[in-house]
């Protein structure tokens, strides 16, 4: 199970933001840091043919499960907002 997991992607992946009614594709860079906020039942059944709601720097962006699988590692002590911090 996913839920409330943290991960940081190696490679960037590009998702979908839903924002008052337009989508739009943002792109979640390496070293980008989310935590899932919907994904695998306790079954390992995928929501959604196999898209899962992630937080990304207060988004919520709808990515492929196959992506968090194959370009990220969890992250057990998330730093919170580092990319901000570095900016």
């Amino acid at each position: 199970m996913l839920n409330g997991k943290h991960f940081r992607f190696h490679r960037s992946v590009s998702g979908i933001q839903l924002m008052n009614g337009t989508a739009s594709v943002v792109t979640i860079p390496a070293e980008g840091v989310i935590r899932v906020l919907s994904g695998p039942d306790a079954n390992g059944k995928l929501p959604d043919k196999g898209i899962v709601y992630v937080s990304w720097e207060e988004r919520t962006v709808a990515i492929f499960a196959v992506d968090i699988e194959t370009r990220a590692m969890e992250v057990l002590q998330p730093e919170r907002h580092r990319q901000r911090a570095s900016a």
